[in-house]
């Protein structure tokens, strides 16, 4: 694999020091939006949706807690809809993606702007569900 330059401790420090304004401006713009979603307008849930829980059937109302894309805020016995995200919108909220994209290495897809000779698969090649069986492939040792 070639790897980017190797320097010196100041070299490295001044490069992060780049970096880091460039983070610092993402943060800034990643709250600029988040106050934004938090501006948007509600959209009543008027469907009566109902789920099987623990305790049996449950309304819209009385799901407890939220996972996924959309978010929902209840106010006595009305719920809203606040927001919806899809594709990799919903990455910041502390997935397996947003530790990946912190790594040297980062996710190993063919999209990714990556140094030369990093390596790289298809997006999502590399997962193993857990009821498939394991997989071996001689040409990626990591793989198994």
């Amino acid at each position: 694999m070639k790897t980017p330059p190797i320097v010196s401790p100041q070299e490295w420090e001044a490069a992060r020091v780049q970096l880091l304004v460039k983070e610092k401006e993402l943060t800034r713009a990643r709250d600029a939006l988040a106050a934004e979603r938090r501006r948007m307008p509600w959209q009543a849930v008027d469907k009566r949706y109902e789920f099987e829980g623990p305790q049996g059937r449950v309304s819209l109302v009385g799901v407890e807690e939220w996972h996924g894309t959309n978010a929902f805020i209840r106010d006595g016995d009305r719920v809203f809809r606040t927001y919806f995200v899809n594709a990799r919108g919903d990455e910041a909220m502390g997935s397996t993606w947003s530790y990946l994209d912190l790594t040297a290495l980062g996710r190993q897809e063919q999209w990714e702007d990556s140094p030369e000779g990093y390596p790289q698969t298809a997006p999502y090649e590399w997962w193993i569900w857990h009821d498939e069986p394991r997989r071996t492939d001689p040409d990626r040792p990591g793989l198994r």
